[in-house]
């Protein structure tokens, strides 16, 4: 299948490396239909890009990668509305935000994690109440994977 989009051009992707996000994104109820891209061989950020919407792309990242004491426990209603259980493989990215020419304050959005249940390609972008996770928790680039000061 071939996908326009704004950010890469015309991209190939395989009916199977779609994942849908029945209710979409926060602020993009009408992109359900994603694909992940990789931003650039070694780097822990991905590009969810819409299927629907070609201007449509979030620039994500595991968490854990960036944040080494951030741990999402899904509550038994959230697991079962992703066909999740203990033996299904799923994936949790966060959206990054990258000022333009300031990746000293780049941000990811812990408050908001997406859930991939990668055996049936379904996703759901939570939202946490918990105030351990912030909208904008600041992280370190470069070789360094260590959290930032002050996550608040």
């Amino acid at each position: 299948m071939n996908v326009a989009t704004s950010r890469f051009g015309a991209i190939d992707i395989e009916p199977e490396d779609v994942i849908s996000v029945p209710d979409g994104i926060l602020g993009f109820p009408t992109s359900t239909q994603y694909v992940v891209i990789e931003h650039r061989p070694g780097s822990v950020f991905r590009w969810l890009q819409s299927i629907d919407e070609p201007t449509v792309a979030f620039l994500v990242a595991d968490p854990a990668s960036l944040v080494s004491d951030f741990a999402l426990e899904l509550d038994s209603q959230t697991a079962s509305s992703l066909q999740l259980d203990e033996e299904t493989p799923c994936l949790v990215y966060t959206i990054a935000t990258i000022p333009k020419g300031k990746p000293e304050e780049t941000t990811i959005n812990l408050a908001g994690p997406i859930v991939v249940n990668v055996a049936n390609r379904t996703a759901r972008q939570l939202v946490l109440e918990d105030p351990a996770y912030a909208i904008r928790h600041p992280v370190m680039l470069g070789d360094r994977k260590q959290p930032a000061e002050a996550a608040a």
